[in-house]
């Protein structure tokens, strides 16, 4: 259902969730219905208190920490040695697959005999 379908209350409390995700894990978790979520919503506003801990700003503490841990990881990572290691992991997964086949021996598929085109192949000369 798109939103231009949709009663503008609707709409606005459907961008209302989307700028809170934590009260979907609420309801998904069974601690809070849609129904409940809506009245609350209509009745008290966007602004109210009772949202405060369903806010994404709650989050970007811990979210910018982490996001920072993970640029200094990227930033330790050496190209050049990463590169060399891959190439070095290539060889080696070439050098057990040769292993492999050589262990396997040769596989000769048998193929059944194609029927003789020969008109007299009836007699069994």
């Amino acid at each position: 259902m798109s939103n231009e379908t949709l009663h503008p209350d609707v709409a606005a409390f459907k961008t209302f969730i989307q700028e809170h995700p934590d009260l979907i894990k609420e309801v998904r978790s069974g601690r809070a219905d849609w129904n409940q979520l809506y009245q609350d919503w209509y009745i008290l506003g966007e602004e109210d208190e009772i949202w405060a801990p369903y806010r994404s700003e709650s989050n970007t503490p811990a979210q910018s920490s982490q996001a920072e841990s993970l640029t200094q990881l990227l930033s330790q990572i050496n190209v050049q040695e990463l590169q060399k290691h891959m190439s070095q992991f290539s060889g080696v997964l070439g050098n057990v697959q040769q292993l492999m086949k050589q262990f396997q021996g040769p596989q000769e598929q048998q193929m059944p005999e194609p029927p003789s085109h020969d008109p007299f192949s009836f007699r069994g000369f």
